[in-house]
């Protein structure tokens, strides 16, 4: 991924994720996000009973989509995900979230806690604020200008 958008992603704390549920609907919640670079996989928490958590629970692995960006205007970007999400018992991974949510220390020691990961397997980010005008970049190397 280009060092731009992996900067982008680490000055941002808040996106929204999509799980597919046991039935095959998407569930969308806002939530705090960490990461890590290589690979790219990003890292979150939530409870058990959090609707989000049903699929986390029953399979290894779970169809997920991710937004970051809610910025309006000239400036705006946007990075849109698809991967998978599963459950993550490796304490790295809960480390490099509470790097970033120190506040959150304490909740994570509530044994209803789970920490779970996001792996992409496409992405597009889009820039409205380059000089050359509103350029999408995706991770099948396609490359637009809107003018």
């Amino acid at each position: 991924m280009p060092k731009e958008i992996i900067e982008y992603i680490a000055s941002e704390r808040v996106g929204v994720i999509s799980v597919e549920m046991l039935n095959g609907s998407p569930h969308a919640a806002t939530v705090h996000f960490a990461h890590n670079d290589e690979p790219l996989r990003f890292i979150f928490e939530t409870e058990r009973t959090y609707r989000k958590s049903e699929p986390l629970l029953k399979n290894a692995k779970t169809r997920a989509a991710l937004v970051i960006g809610f910025e309006e205007g000239p400036k705006a970007k946007t990075l849109q995900l698809n991967g998978e999400v599963q459950v993550t018992k490796d304490i790295k991974h809960r480390d490099t979230y509470l790097k970033k949510f120190s506040e959150k220390a304490d909740k994570a020691e509530n044994p209803d806690v789970l920490f779970f990961t996001f792996t992409p397997t496409w992405w597009r980010f889009t820039d409205w604020g380059r000089p050359e005008g509103k350029t999408i970049i995706t991770s099948d190397e396609k490359l637009y200008i809107r003018k």
